[in-house]
């Protein structure tokens, strides 16, 4: 390596001649240029220091660099003091925190803050003052000229240890419970006075006012303590006797008050004033005394183990409490180990403890490690601080046995005339608490009329999975039953579960009315909308049968006859009789009391080529409405009444009633109060069978009334006896039929009439004029009232046909002379009307 040291002037060089032993290049000269060094001052922002302490020089206040950066590592920088401070001195800091004093010192010592600036004269400066020094710097061979450094000593400069711009105000520590004395030396606000002119400050003395008192103690006076109404003191009673703080005891580990502090004239009394006042805080720390017994915070000592695991002992589980102690000096030691595992650190769980900290429980180091058996264990422990006695406590561990649950578990509801159907988790569904997730389904019994296929292939195990994911489903091959079973057990690899039946049940195709109400004491005609099984018929292309397997609590099931007015029970029927209407549900139940009562009967749906269903028709039954006549009704009369016709020339009446197959009359008769409609106050009317044909023509008013009493025989009473009481009640009617003639005839021929002409208007008959006709049309009289809940069909309606000779177009009646046998059977006032009834 070949270096060139430079020497003598800034610029030269050297001549040199390259050869290789025996051949000469030209000469060539190797011009040198000196570049100059030059030091540069690249920080000098002087120091800030509080009075009495001292500072380091950074290299952020002080650094200097020279223009040799390639070589700016191996150059030295050296300050020189030439005028060193006055009212302080500069110090190296040594590698023990000793210090030395010194005059010189390189940039490198300021890089590694190893220079100290310390104030050492108080007592000769204001309340601010300056204490500058001169230094030189030189690197050779480059000097520069001699530079100032300034400093700053001021009570206004708080560096990172110094919070307050008072002479002192360091603070006090006492012992929890104790007392401390306050001096000069902890807080001395006489530096205050340096801010005025040295003349005045004689004039002045020191205030403090408390502005907020301490939480856990109080500040002593002499005899007084500080209080809001009192919260003055002097400098001079801090200098002559100190001022006293007093801790209340309590477990608090600081404390503090706040002031403020101000000169004041001494001829004044002392007054806080708005300006120039220094507001600070006084901290006090207290030292803990251990007078506390430690503290169980847990109120149930109990922690939950699945069977054979693991967990930690958290502080939820076990938490002391010692205001006086951390938590690492609260110590458990174990007298008696769990009966069913053991305690471990997590760093190591094979190896059982007996010692651990509340510290170690706040962390989660503790764990329980449970040996696998189903009994529940505790174990029992004492705790301590070390200073008092130890408390003794028992902790139960509980362990919760691994279980398989059926979350879901349903019955199987397979629609009639299907033979497939898919078993999810909604209807079989099973969890576990253990580890092991898999669940596994043994069957024990097959079902007896079909099988459990996964993928179309027949199985007797399958997993959770596989109903999750749709892949069982059952498979009726049988179709002679109703409903069919299986059993099965679960288990995993930690527990299982035995004894389940789950049942696969036929639903019945078939449509059932809802919320049927019935009234009691009626003959209800079963129709298509009450029990549809249509589509059952179309399915299978038969007529289903409905068997009773439980007959109606309160009534009977009952099939009416094509040939008379008898029904006979039923413990069987099919579709088409409910579509003819031949099956009659008679309710009788007591509902005095009672506003409605359930009943239902049930029934087994079979058809052609598909499994037989029970199915159930439920209807409520209510009590019978006085107002309303339903659509067969046992054991009461059945009456007609009829209309009278006036005719001048004869009087003729026949009522014709005749019964159809079919009874469908369906819309009730509406009533008048206690009476019918036509004025007959005691008899109450039933509907009338499917039509009521009247005809008839009278020179009179006359009234013709058939009662007809048909009760419906439950043994089947032949038809013989009906026809001997529908003779006897037509003879009856002939009867007075003919009395009502020959009354009028005979009454006829007592009138004479004055005049030939007035023969029309004889006022001695209330009839109408020979040459009067009256032609009274047919009237149908459909009374709209909806009986959907009495099981009333709302198309029926009561029909009364009326033929007279013709008449003419005008009536004219005097009722003057009528004769009193003939004005009782007439009714001379009008009824009234209620809500949707009217005149025809």
């Amino acid at each position: 390596q070949l270096l060139f040291i430079h020497n003598g002037p800034m610029s030269g060089g050297f001549n040199f001649q390259v050869t290789d032993g025996e051949n000469f290049a030209p000469r060539q000269i190797f011009s040198i240029t000196a570049r100059t060094l030059v030091i540069i001052l690249e920080a000098n922002r002087g120091l800030g220091v509080f009075p009495g302490t001292k500072r380091t020089i950074s290299s952020s206040e002080l650094k200097a660099v020279t223009n040799d950066e390639a070589n700016a590592g191996n150059r030295t920088i050296t300050f020189t003091v030439v005028n060193p401070p006055k009212l302080g001195k500069l110090k190296m800091l040594g590698p023990d925190n000793t210090t030395q004093d010194i005059f010189t010192f390189t940039q490198s010592m300021v890089d590694h803050d190893l220079v100290i600036y310390e104030h050492t004269n108080s007592e000769d400066m204001g309340w601010s003052t300056e204490d500058p020094f001169t230094f030189t710097i030189f690197s050779p061979p480059a000097v520069m000229d001699p530079q100032l450094f300034l400093i700053t000593v001021s009570y206004e400069i708080n560096g990172p240890d110094q919070h307050t711009c008072l002479l002192a105000n360091t603070g006090a520590v006492v012992e929890e419970g104790d007392k401390v004395l306050i001096d000069k030396s902890k807080l001395d606000a006489s530096n205050l006075l340096m801010k005025l002119p040295e003349s005045q400050r004689s004039l002045y003395e020191i205030w403090y006012q408390v502005a907020s008192l301490p939480k856990h103690g109080m500040i002593i006076v002499g005899e007084r303590n500080i209080t809001k109404e009192k919260p003055n003191f002097s400098q001079y009673i801090l200098n002559k006797f100190g001022i006293t703080y007093l801790h209340d005891g309590l477990e608090s580990l600081t404390d503090n008050f706040n002031f403020a502090v101000w000169p004041n004239l001494k001829s004044k009394s002392a007054t806080k004033p708005d300006t120039d006042v220094v507001e600070e805080a006084f901290n006090i720390t207290i030292i803990p005394v251990n007078d506390e017994i430690p503290e169980l915070k847990t109120k149930a000592l109990h922690l939950k183990v699945l069977q054979g695991d693991m967990v930690a002992l958290g502080p939820e589980n076990l938490k002391v409490d010692d205001q006086d102690n951390t938590p690492d000096e609260i110590k458990y030691t174990v007298i008696s180990n769990p009966n069913n595992g053991y305690l471990a650190m997590q760093s190591d769980l094979y190896t059982s403890i007996e010692h651990f900290t509340q510290a170690d429980i706040d962390s989660g180091r503790i764990w329980f490690v449970q040996d696998g058996s189903s009994s529940s264990g505790a174990f029992y422990f004492s705790v301590t601080d070390g200073k008092h006695r130890p408390l003794y406590k028992l902790f139960n561990l509980e362990v919760t046995p691994i279980l398989i649950t059926l979350t879901n578990f349903t019955d199987l509801v397979l629609q009639q005339g299907q033979s497939f159907i898919t078993i999810s988790n909604a209807q079989l569904s099973a969890t576990t608490n253990g580890k092991g997730s898999k669940i596994i389904y043994n069957i024990i019994k097959s079902p007896k009329f079909g099988h459990l296929l996964t993928e179309r292939q027949q199985v007797d195990k399958f997993e959770q999975a596989d109903i999750d994911l749709g892949r069982l489903t059952y498979h009726m091959i049988n179709f002679s039953a109703s409903e069919d079973t299986f059993e099965f057990m679960l288990f995993t690899c930690e527990s299982n579960l035995t004894g389940q039946v789950m049942s696969i049940i036929v639903e019945p195709l078939i449509k059932v009315a809802s919320d049927l109400k019935i009234p009691t004491e009626t003959v209800y005609k079963l129709r298509k909308r009450d029990l549809d099984a249509t589509e059952l018929a179309n399915l299978t292309n038969s007529n289903p049968r409905f068997e009773i397997t439980e007959p109606p609590v309160y009534g009977r099931l009952g099939r009416r006859s094509l040939h008379d007015a008898t029904f006979d029970a039923i413990n069987v029927f099919t579709q088409n009789d409910i579509e003819r209407g031949l099956v009659l549900l008679d309710v009788s139940a007591n509902m005095t009391g009672i506003d409605m009562l359930n009943d239902s009967f049930s029934f087994m749906l079979r058809a052609d080529k598909v499994q037989p269903a029970v199915g159930y028709f439920m209807y409520t039954i209510v009590p019978r409405d006085p107002l309303l006549t339903e659509d067969f009704t046992t054991n009461k009369p059945f009456s007609a009444s009829t209309v009278a016709i006036r005719n001048l020339s004869t009087l003729k009446a026949q009522l014709l009633i005749s019964a159809n197959s079919e009874v469908r009359t369906e819309v009730p008769v509406q009533r008048w109060g206690n009476r019918n409609r036509w004025g007959d106050s005691e008899k109450k009317v039933p509907l009338l069978s499917p039509e009521a044909t009247i005809t008839g023509s009278s020179q009179k008013e006359t009234t013709t009334k058939g009662n007809f009493k048909a009760e419906l025989n439950e043994s089947g009473k032949s038809l013989t006896h009906v026809i001997v009481l529908a003779s006897i009640a037509f003879l009856f009617l002939v009867a007075f039929i003919s009395l009502c003639c020959f009354l009028v005839c005979h009454k006829v021929k007592k009138a004479q009439p004055p005049n030939q002409n007035q023969a029309n208007t004889d006022p001695s008959s209330p009839c109408l004029p020979p040459e009067s006709s009256l032609t009274v049309p047919a009237v149908k009289v459909t009374l709209v009232k909806s009986t959907e809940n009495y099981g009333v069909s709302p198309s029926a309606a009561i029909t009364h046909d009326i033929l007279s000779t013709s008449a003419s177009p005008k009536l004219h009646n005097n009722w003057s002379t009528v004769d009193p046998e003939m004005v009782q059977h007439c009714r001379t006032t009008n009824p009234t009307l209620r809500h949707k009834q009217y005149w025809v």
